[in-house]
């Protein structure tokens, strides 16, 4: 049997893609495709500009997403040594080591990234709140779509949080037509896994994904609708992702990774596969 895993999100492009390269080294019958999911805007650059110039008034800053990462990176770039070399005392707090790889390019200081192997906001908030000399006053860049519990967490703990948002995101307008290239030629008896990585790319993509496939409801192994469209298995990153997909959509989860990589992943989908699958062979 084989395997066509969807990856609901972009893919890296700086080099080749982690998660679709894990899959494809299955052989032949396994593919893994990332399709993009949502278009990222940089917001308020000035304003995070003129932040930095100011110096650290703050303990710390959180960045729980790549976007924020980017947004200062950009804005390092566009600024002189003298304007930033303040901050090089400052500790960031990332979720993921994907954002603490991103960030350690503009940081020399090892010791000034933290909290990369959290895996979720909440994790994050927990760390921080554990630390020795916990931060009292952190700047959080955020999105548009940002959820309350690391900003819940941290209130409780007496922990002041100066949100900036820095980035804005919206739904890929090419979406339909790079799903529908992603399934060309694809086996008809394939195996099909689809991954959510975020609530809001769930959201916006499953109008799109219900015009291909069939999916399983909560409580039930069947289908949704029977029809000619395939069945497919659901694998989210992360309890965020997965409890919107069963508590907002209703639907079925298959696999949920221990941990954000693709190696936790595909062991997730490989205990749930069928038996036929290539992931037990």
């Amino acid at each position: 049997m084989a395997i066509l895993a969807i990856l609901l999100r972009a893919a890296d492009m700086s080099t080749t893609d982690k998660y679709e390269a894990a899959f494809n080294a299955f052989g032949p019958h396994c593919k893994g495709v990332c399709i993009p999911v949502l278009e990222t805007v940089l917001v308020n650059l000035e304003k995070l500009k003129q932040t930095i110039i100011a110096g650290p008034k703050v303990d710390g800053v959180i960045m729980t997403s790549a976007r924020s990462c980017e947004a200062w990176k950009t804005v390092i770039a566009q600024s002189t040594t003298e304007q930033t070399a303040q901050w090089l005392k400052v500790p960031f707090y990332v979720v993921g080591t994907a954002t603490a790889n991103s960030l350690s390019e503009i940081s020399p200081q090892s010791d000034q990234i933290r909290g990369e192997h959290s895996g979720t906001a909440e994790q994050l908030a927990r760390f921080i709140l554990e630390e020795p000399n916990c931060s009292k006053r952190l700047l959080y860049l955020i999105g548009d779509k940002n959820r309350e519990t690391l900003t819940k967490i941290l209130n409780e703990g007496q922990v002041d949080l100066l949100p900036l948002q820095v980035y804005e995101t919206s739904g890929s307008s090419k979406f339909p037509v790079d799903l529908s290239e992603a399934l060309k030629g694809r086996q008809r008896d394939a195996e099909i896994w689809i991954t959510f990585f975020a609530p809001s790319a769930a959201e916006f993509v499953y109008p799109y994904l219900q015009a291909h496939f069939c999916f399983r409801s909560i409580g039930t192994t069947q289908a949704l609708i029977d029809d000619d469209r395939p069945l497919v298995r659901i694998a989210a990153i992360g309890p965020t992702t997965a409890s919107f997909l069963r508590d907002k959509l209703h639907l079925h989860v298959d696999a949920i990774p221990a941990k954000p990589n693709p190696e936790s992943l595909i062991e997730a989908m490989r205990v749930a596969s069928s038996p036929a699958s290539p992931f037990l062979q």
